[in-house]
């Protein structure tokens, strides 16, 4: 008899949406480089960090593809997020007898010593600081559990209920988007998810 539960993928589906850029897309890549190295790097001043509005990204995240929540919370003068909940946070009878019943693990890791370590509580997104002149949060890194790499990220607050991160390799216009939904942890009922989301 079939189970009617998802593979497991190793983790949240965190980069849900992120597609491949197109052949303009490469050009303007070139241009956009020759000029940024023209100009030099922007950073984001460590002392808005306590600006009410660089708070705006706490908070508990239900990823795209609702498989996860990620809570972001400020650590010294950035913003981190790591894995609060999984749907599926053990493996199941799809994943093979020897992994069936087992905590999902971060298997997928370049390291081979991490690689046994719980995806619920790993942090996953960091370095993030908030940049007042464009109301976003800039010069993150986020980990992909699903290839075990690691992205530059920014990440901005359309509204205060949705987060959107766009995960790129070198500049933001070599990668994609994924949305966030803020929601509220609860205790779940029998059957019931544990949060709720925001309005």
């Amino acid at each position: 008899m079939g189970s009617n539960r998802p593979s497991c993928k190793e983790g949240a589906m965190i980069f849900a949406g992120l597609g491949r850029p197109s052949r303009l897309v490469s050009l303007l890549v070139l241009v956009f480089v020759l000029f940024a190295g023209l100009v030099g790097p922007c950073a984001a001043d460590d002392s808005v960090a306590d600006l009410p509005a660089a708070a705006g990204i706490v908070g508990d995240w239900l990823v795209e593809s609702k498989d996860a929540v990620i809570r972001i919370e400020r650590v010294g003068d950035e913003y981190q997020g790591y894995i609060l909940w999984q749907l599926h946070d053990t493996y199941g009878p799809e994943d093979g007898p020897e992994l069936n019943g087992k905590i999902v693990t971060d298997r997928n890791d370049p390291d081979p010593t991490l690689r046994s370590r719980p995806l619920t509580g790993l942090r996953l997104l960091k370095g993030l600081r908030y940049d007042m002149a464009d109301n976003k949060w800039i010069g993150g890194r986020v980990y992909n559990s699903e290839n075990g790499k690691t992205y530059n990220c920014v990440v901005r607050l359309p509204n205060p209920s949705r987060l959107v991160l766009r995960g790129y390799i070198g500049i933001p216009l070599l990668g994609g988007n994924t949305t966030w939904t803020r929601v509220t942890m609860k205790s779940p009922g029998q059957g019931g998810l544990p949060y709720v989301i925001d309005k």
